[in-house]
């Protein structure tokens, strides 16, 4: 994931807009590149409905854990929980393990 991530983030920066990837999984990778770093979001897409409150209650439920990752519902329904990586060297430092944890905010 860290790969596609990479590449992700090159094409983001290359177009200025976001570059979004669909995964095996059904979820989806969003990477959005700001002036000063980027946002890197994973989510579901519409068709698998999750309540908010669900991802609110379990993040809430252990802060230490799921904290870093603020969770967000665009207009057609799906449902992101998103990290803001601040500059070029940060963005290395969100790991595989790091995008585990977004991912079992989603489940």
């Amino acid at each position: 994931m860290e790969e596609l991530l990479k590449t992700l983030l090159h094409e983001a920066r290359l177009q200025r807009a976001a570059a979004m990837q669909r995964l095996d999984n059904g979820l989806h990778v969003l990477v959005y590149p700001l002036t000063h770093g980027v946002i890197v979001a994973l989510g579901i897409p519409p068709d698998r409905p999750l309540p908010p409150r669900d991802v609110l209650r379990k993040r809430s439920s252990d802060l230490a854990r799921y904290g870093a990752w603020l969770p967000a519902m665009f207009n057609d329904g799906s449902l992101y929980v998103l990290r803001r990586v601040g500059g070029q060297d940060d963005e290395a430092s969100l790991t595989d393990a790091a995008l585990a944890v977004a991912e079992e905010l989603l489940n």
